[in-house]
């Protein structure tokens, strides 16, 4: 089935881990999300040496998952990412710092603005984006309440205060030497001296706000006084407003957390919970053959601006004594954060919150520790980009927490708090929902993590990219981000090397597959799919709105199809999640309209508008008549009996292209339904029909303006044929088949539309009516798909034209020579769709290619790589279809 129909069929009711149904039907929980930055899977619940007894008893009551990957090894561009559910590879946004990252995406919606949008109470502080303050870098504008906490340094000692002053005022004036203060600092202070204790306070006291208590009774509960008043004067300014309070809404606090990153500061407690000559450097020091030099950052420029690194030493150079400093340090910081989660957990238990929050614990990268004789992330490897996640439900049974092995990114947790929220998810999204593997530990929603970094090889500026599969890393660098010029690559078997120190050999047969495997990502994560809407693929679009693909079936087509729905896995879920969706149209009522005010009207237009509001019922009537083809129920036939008698009522046919165009789900269902109605009412829906074919049949023939319109005039008047029994219209549609192939499609596979409106989406809308047709006729053994017209244009050239688009291959920039003036006017009322410049959206070849497949099976490759499915035989209803419409007749 497809991911969108997997979204439906794993809502929020069945989240059921190991608990029960009713717990977590019920209302939308809060949602606890807590970013920590550079904190790598060094923890006590992966096994590894880090005290963190709090965060081991969040895995403890929920779960741990052992392979969860960034998308880019850098705080910022990791964090936009996640928060915006795109890929760097789409967004562009690759550095650490993202500046403008608002105004470059500024029509996306983030996660806190969709939750916003969604009746969530949106709080937050900390890095939760790579900045902590400046209303623009935290997407300031889409919270209901955004905390800044500004520091000056992140020394508290006077002595490196002073010393990283110094630095600084030096380095900027020469451009020379170190630009800040120690890479450590052990102070015997307490936690709120520094920034992360500071937010610690104030999250635990908006907790204590939401669950209803006062600043006053938290401070008095602190353990001394002094962390009494500390505690009581850092929150004394937060406040949430009550009117916010008194609405009642679930909320979202989203708190951030810098430490462990560099300075490995943190109070002296933390420090003394270990030995440091109990730390030894990683047995991993080395790198794979054929890893590029440049890649692997073994002179780490990030550490080295500290003032006590040696600037002039690989870190293979260092002597035991800093590398020791260096690892306790990162140690004592990552304990210094557990004390901080640990408190936010317990205010959640406290004010009774932790029964109906939804905890969500996640690093933005992993960390080298010295592993590949180097230090800090900015790599494609394994250690730089594994990443702790743990998530805790309230629904799930606290017996001592759960892992998966399952692989997970980060940009999985957007569309994954959409469905913990029982919130839809937008349609941008790129990420997959781990709701099923919240279900089930075992269950998986990919077969590789993808990941990419930025570097230079050699000569050249690259971008690495690499994902992650059950057993290997594998990773290319393209120059110029170009996939025809790999300048390096090299794959570990980390089953058998977890440290990532050697490579496959050149001659490996795998090598081949991974490298498929790879490319097939990178493409993927370079244009959005957009997810289907309940109604598949209905917009929701001022003024717009889309129609799922319908098509005629004689009773043998139809009678295999319902086979097909019994017997077959794929086809059955399609089929369940078509009658999920008609299920709620049984007995709906027309909504007829006299006059459709629609064609050459602007979307924005009240008239379109208003015509919209009515001719959405085409819509329900598509979705009616699929769930009819797949199963035969009498209710669906009866609903759409009273639809059709009711437009047929109702409208007066114009000749209208692109208006009646609309009505060939109606013109569909009639067809399969005509002999069911009394002879009265088939009377007066045959004459309306007539009509239409009547009006449309002089255009087919005499029309010198052959594009998408004339195509749409061609299947009405073929529909129009098929209900009437008038062989004349029938054969007439054909030969306007082949008169649209001579005039408008050329021996390139472009097209007069494409050529008219510097348009692929228009280029693609003019194919899809005729390659209908020329299914149906290929039931007589008229190969329309193939037929060539003198000058050589034919359907099938036309659909090859597309894949390369199809597949993200090639780009295409729509409108910006458009020759109709509507398109302009469109553009103009800020309709992004038609929007001069705008590049092709792949998937709006999605009908092309299913059409596509039922003439030649191999564009079934491109069907799924544009729906992410890995369907063996259907991932699309029109898939199924194409199924149960063919004939052994060769096209």
């Amino acid at each position: 089935m497809s991911y969108a129909h997997l979204f439906r069929l794993l809502n929020f009711g069945l989240l059921v881990l190991a608990c029960s149904t009713s717990t977590l039907a019920a209302d939308r929980p809060n949602i606890l999300f807590i970013a920590v930055d550079d904190l790598r899977p060094e923890l006590g619940c992966y096994g590894n040496k880090a005290i963190t007894p709090n965060i081991d008893r969040l895995a403890a009551d929920g779960m741990r998952f052992d392979r969860a990957y960034c998308n880019q090894a850098v705080c910022g561009a990791s964090r936009i990412s996640l928060m915006t559910g795109l890929y760097p590879e789409t967004t562009g946004l690759r550095s650490y710092h993202v500046k403008d990252w608002r105004k470059k995406l500024s029509g996306v919606t983030t996660l806190n603005q969709h939750l916003r949008r969604h009746g969530y109470l949106t709080i937050g502080l900390g890095k939760v984006y790579h900045e902590r303050v400046g209303h623009a870098a935290v997407d300031g504008d889409n919270w209901d309440r955004w905390f800044d906490l500004a520091h000056e340094t992140h020394w508290v000692a006077s002595d490196n205060i002073r010393t990283h002053y110094r630095n600084d005022k030096e380095h900027r004036k020469t451009g020379q030497g170190p630009k800040r203060g120690p890479v450590t600092e052990s102070v015997d202070v307490a936690d709120n001296a520094y920034i992360d204790g500071q937010r610690a306070d104030l999250a635990a006291e908006l907790i204590n706000q939401l669950g209803g208590r006062s600043t006053t009774e938290a401070a008095d509960e602190a353990t001394n006084p002094s962390e009494r008043k500390s505690a009581a004067s850092s929150t004394k300014n937060a406040s949430i407003d009550p009117k916010m309070l008194a609405k009642n809404k679930p909320f979202f606090l989203a708190v951030g957390f810098t430490k462990p990153h560099l300075p490995f500061n943190a109070p002296k407690k933390y420090w003394d919970l270990y030995q440091r000559e109990s730390f030894s450097m990683p047995p991993n020091a080395g790198i794979p053959t054929g890893y590029p030099i440049g890649a692997a950052k073994l002179d780490p420029g990030e550490i080295k601006a500290y003032g006590d690194i040696p600037a002039d030493e690989a870190p293979t150079q260092w002597n035991s004594e800093l590398n020791q400093r260096l690892l306790h340090g990162y140690h004592a910081c990552v304990s210094y954060t557990d004390s901080h989660i640990g408190r936010l957990l317990d205010a959640l238990d406290e004010n009774g919150l932790a029964e109906n929050t939804v905890v969500i614990l996640w690093g933005d990268h992993g960390w080298k520790l010295g592993d590949h004789s180097s230090w800090c992330k900015h790599t494609n490897f394994e250690v730089d980009t594994r990443v702790p996640l743990i998530i805790r439900h309230p629904g799930m049974k606290r017996d001592g927490g759960t892992r998966t092995s399952s692989l997970v990114e980060l940009i999985d947790l957007y569309p994954t708090l959409c469905d913990v929220a029982n919130v839809p998810p937008p349609s941008h999204l790129q990420g997959r929902s781990i709701l099923p593997i919240l279900r089930n530990p075992s269950a998986e929603i990919r077969d590789s993590a993808y990941s990419s970094y930025p570097a230079r090889v050699g000569e050249a500026n690259t971008i690495g990219h690499s994902i992650r599969t059950k057993t290997h890393r594998y990773t290319q660098w393209w120059e110029k981000n170009d996939a025809k010029s790999v300048v390096a690559l090299v794959a570990t078997d980390l089953s058998a090397d977890p440290g990532e120190t050697t490579s496959l050999a050149d001659d490996n047969p795998l090598l081949s597959k991974l490298a498929t495997q790879l490319r097939s990502r990178v493409i993927s994560a370079r244009k959005p799919p957009k997810r289907e809407a309940p109604a598949d693929n209905h917009k929701t679009e001022v003024g717009e709105f889309s129609i799922p693909d319908v098509s005629p079936l004689n009773s043998m087509q139809l009678a295999k199809l319902r086979k097909l729905v019994k017997t077959d896995a794929e086809a059955a879920a399609l089929a369940e999640s078509i009658q999920k969706d008609a299920a709620a149209l049984i007995g709906v009522a027309p909504r007829p309209i006299a006059v459709i005010q629609y064609e050459g009207l602007v979307n924005t237009d009240p008239n379109r508008i208003k015509t919209v509001e009515h001719l959405n019922q085409m819509t329900e009537i598509a979705v009616l008549m699929r769930h009819w083809q797949a199963t035969g129920d009498r209710g669906t036939a009866e609903t759409l009996r009273n639809l059709i008698f009711g437009w047929a009522s109702t409208y007066k046919p114009t000749g209208n292209d692109v208006n009646e165009n609309k009505f060939h789900p109606l013109l569909v269902a009639y067809l399969a339904l005509r002999d069911s109605f009394d002879d009265d009412q088939r009377r007066h829906i045959n004459a309306w029909v007539r009509q239409i074919g009547e009006l449309h049949e002089p255009v087919v023939a005499n029309s010198e303006h052959v594009t998408n319109r004339y195509s749409k005039s061609v299947r009405l008047l073929a529909m129009a044929g098929l209900i009437l029994q008038r062989d004349d219209w029938a054969k007439a549609a054909n030969e306007g088949v082949k008169r649209f192939v001579r005039k408008s499609l050329y021996p390139d596979g472009s097209s007069r539309d494409l050529k008219h409106r510097d348009s692929l989406t228009y280029h693609g809308s003019s194919l899809k009516p005729p390659m209908e047709l020329a299914m149906l006729a290929g039931e007589d053994g008229l190969s329309l798909y193939s037929w060539s017209s003198q000058k050589g244009g034919s359907l099938k050239k036309s659909v090859k034209f597309l894949v390369p688009y199809a597949m993200g291959e090639k780009t295409h920039a729509e409108w910006v020579n458009t020759k109709v003036d509507l398109d302009r006017r469109r553009a103009a009322a800020g309709i992004e769709k038609y929007r001069a410049g705008r590049l092709f959206d792949p998937e709006d070849a999605l009908g092309v290619m299913e059409y596509g497949s039922y003439f030649d099976p191999d564009l079934l490759h491109v069907v799924r790589h544009l729906t992410q499915d890995d369907a063996k035989r259907f991932p699309t209803w029109r898939t199924l279809i194409n199924a149960a419409a063919h004939t052994d007749t060769k096209q």
